[in-house]
């Protein structure tokens, strides 16, 4: 029995009365809504506050970076006066997210039915029927979204949605040619992509599976309240403890936008927490109306079973609670596989955590750098352009004077103004910091894996390995980098979530979706991944011999799924036409041409040996015409030789005729003046017989 200890020595012993008065007052103020509301609320605060405390500044700041905003929590220093917001993280961030959508979503049919399946033309049709019922939902823009989270935060996450929607279409009346619309119900199974701040996850749990519950808060307007208790899912008797109210608790990456900061004047907004997971079946049952006997009998058979912490047996349940207290609906898990409609992966692994790593992240430090870098740099442009002043304070007016600095300013000073005011402190605007800032930009590519080919060509061609290798091997890296997290993303997320969606499909949809599908997905590689690999076919294509047409028909096939070309369809059809070997007809049909073409072949072999044989003939009969030609142009050149020896020996001769003339005539140049001396003592020594004889000598006189 009971006691309660008083301050004497003496103690209180209740009676049954006052122990039933008690138990009794408890029931009539018991609010089962209230007490599973509380307890759920307990759980979601205290992991909040765990998820707040570990990422929600890094969030910000990240999400920031991404969005180009300042912010007071930006300052690097104190002196810093810049807003500026270098744009490399976010063009990482654009350049990763659009790689993966190209890869993922490039072609029309973006997943498949198993292989062994692929025949069968029923899963074929239920294929196309997914892919139809997903593209109604606009399901590829959600896990885009989600993708881009990922990128952003490091974690994708995404929820599974189930409704009866009522789908409308405009027809005509016959008779009166009015447009009426016309509602079509249906089961519509979509995808909502969460963001990590407004995902709360159980801290223990490395996956969503293993946690004892995670919860999705949001904001949803008082109209959404409404029109969900309107269509039966929230509780209509809740509705009357619903008010527009402001964000309680605001854990949003970004408080300074006005989305985050709604007030109830503003706007009607709604603080809804939809919890998935784990709740103790007892508290579960108190709210729950039961459907059925068996659901009685569970009731009343787990009201009286509570463990050590009073909380007893727990059950996978859906909980929706506005404001933090009101039960909008509290169901077990319907779905048949009670597996929970939530679906998260890492963006990239983190061994032994459940948030992943983003590109943001991967890029966050050298983003700081360069934003300080380029920060500061603006700063200094701002000093050159606009330097402080050191004053002589007494020589300046006190009146008049505005301490300013803008064009057409007039000072006035008592004295010469280059002694009164004077530029302080002198500087210099260093160059270097355009290359640090390039730095900065690489390191941020370095990081988060995110290729910019401009300045990745720009920097090789600095550097003088502006080659085809080069290039190669900075392609290749980032294709590598790029399959990883394309094949990480499908194998934990997207196959995941499309599974779950086929399951919702054949369970609430049994007519449309009978049996499970065995899903394929059918990644393919980015722009860059698959220019790279293209240019590598067609250098293969250009090599190879052309005896190998059918592999270069598969090359072709490769080169062309690689394009966006607009009869893409209509060449690789043919070239699968191309490809597929012939039926027994037309085998039969192929063997006949083929004999004909061998027959023909032959008797054109037979006619080609005919006409080498007349044609060697021919040669023959004219090497020997040519033979005699030569003979005869042989002999008449011996006759030649022959002339040209007379004709050399009287050329010979008549030089040697010449020869003797000439030295004849020498010999006659050389007697003439003999001759002509001779001659001369002649003709004097006649002239002087004449003139003896003319003139006689005198004869002697004699005298006697």
């Amino acid at each position: 029995m009971p006691v309660m200890p008083t301050r004497g020595n003496s103690i209180l012993v209740e009676t049954p009365e006052t122990i039933r008065a008690e138990q009794s007052k408890r029931a009539s103020t018991y609010n089962p809504a209230a007490a599973l509301c509380g307890w759920i609320w307990t759980k979601v605060n205290i992991w909040e506050d765990t998820r707040n405390r570990g990422y929600q500044q890094l969030w910000g700041e990240y999400w920031r970076m991404w969005r180009g905003k300042w912010s007071v929590q930006e300052i690097n220093r104190l002196s810093e006066r810049s807003k500026l917001i270098a744009p490399a993280l976010a063009q990482a961030i654009e350049q990763t997210v659009s790689e993966l959508e190209e890869a993922i979503f490039s072609k029309e049919t973006w997943f498949d039915v198993a292989v062994e399946v692929a025949k069968d033309m029923a899963a074929i049709a239920k294929r196309d029927r997914l892919l139809t019922d997903l593209e109604k939902v606009n399901a590829a823009d959600q896990i885009m979204e989600a993708v881009l989270n990922g990128a952003i935060f490091g974690t994708l996450i995404a929820k599974v949605n189930t409704s009866l929607s009522a789908e409308q279409k405009p027809i005509r009346d016959p008779v009166s040619y009015e447009l009426k619309a016309k509602d079509e119900k249906q089961v519509q199974v979509s995808i909502e992509a969460i963001r990590p701040d407004q995902f709360i996850p159980d801290p223990a749990g490395l996956t969503v599976e293993q946690m004892l519950g995670c919860a999705h808060r949001l904001q949803r307007t008082m109209a959404y309240v409404q029109e969900k208790c309107a269509q039966g899912i929230y509780d209509e008797n809740a509705l009357a403890n619903v008010f527009p109210t402001r964000r309680l608790k605001n854990s949003d990456v970004d408080q300074e936008d006005p989305m985050s900061i709604n007030t109830t004047y503003e706007s009607e907004q709604v603080d809804v927490i939809e919890y998935h997971g784990k709740v103790p079946a007892r508290l579960l049952f108190e709210v729950k109306e039961a459907k059925n006997v068996a659901d009685e009998l569970l009731g009343l058979s787990l009201k009286d079973i509570e463990d050590s912490a009073g909380v007893g047996p727990m059950i996978e349940a859906i909980v929706t609670i506005a404001n933090q207290g009101v039960l909008l609906r509290a169901i077990p898990n319907p779905f048949t596989l009670t597996d929970r409609s939530i679906v998260a992966a890492q963006f990239e692994k983190v061994p032994g955590r459940f948030w992943g790593r983003g590109v943001a992240e991967k890029g966050y430090n050298p983003q700081k750098a360069l934003d300080s870098e380029i920060r500061s740099r603006m700063d200094a442009l701002g000093y050159l352009s606009a330097p402080m002043l050191a004053v002589d304070s007494g020589r300046i007016p006190r009146s008049g004077n505005k301490l300013e600095v803008k064009p057409g300013k007039v000072w006035t000073t008592q004295g010469n103004p280059n002694e009164v005011l004077m530029a302080f402190p002198q500087l210099n605007f260093n160059q270097m910091t355009f290359q640090q800032a390039s730095e900065m930009e690489r390191m941020v590519q370095m990081g988060t894996g995110a290729l910019d080919v401009a300045s990745a060509i720009k920097n090789q061609s600095q550097s003088g390995a502006n080659s085809m290798s080069s290039n190669s091997m900075l392609m290749g890296a980032f294709v590598k980098r790029s399959k990883r997290s394309i094949a990480n993303i499908s194998r934990n997320f997207i196959g995941p979530l499309i599974q779950k969606v086929i399951w919702r499909y054949m369970q609430f949809d049994p007519v449309r979706y009978p049996n499970d599908l065995d899903i394929k997905l059918k990644p393919t590689l980015g722009i860059v991944a698959r220019e790279v690999e293209a240019g590598q076919m067609t250098q293969l294509l250009g090599m190879m011999p052309q005896e190998y047409h059918q592999v270069q028909l598969l090359l072709a096939k490769g080169i062309i799924e690689h394009t966006a070309l607009s009869n893409k369809g209509e060449l690789l059809q043919a070239i699968i036409q191309a490809l597929k070997p012939p039926s027994p007809q037309e085998q039969q049909q192929q063997q006949q041409v083929q004999q004909l073409t061998v027959q023909a072949h032959i008797a054109g072999l037979q006619a080609q040996v005919q006409a080498l044989q007349l044609t060697n003939q021919k040669t023959q009969a004219e090497i020997k015409n040519i033979l005699a030609q030569a003979a005869e142009r042989s002999h008449e050149a011996q006759i030649n030789v022959a002339r040209l020896h007379q004709d050399e020996q009287r050329i010979e001769q008549d030089q040697t005729e010449q020869e003797q003339f000439a030295q004849q005539n020498r010999v006659a140049a050389a007697r003439l003046p003999i001759e002509w001396l001779t001659a001369q003592a002649r003709m004097i020594s006649a002239q002087a017989s004449m003139h003896k004889a003319k003139n006689p000598p005198p004869k002697a006189s004699t005298s006697k």
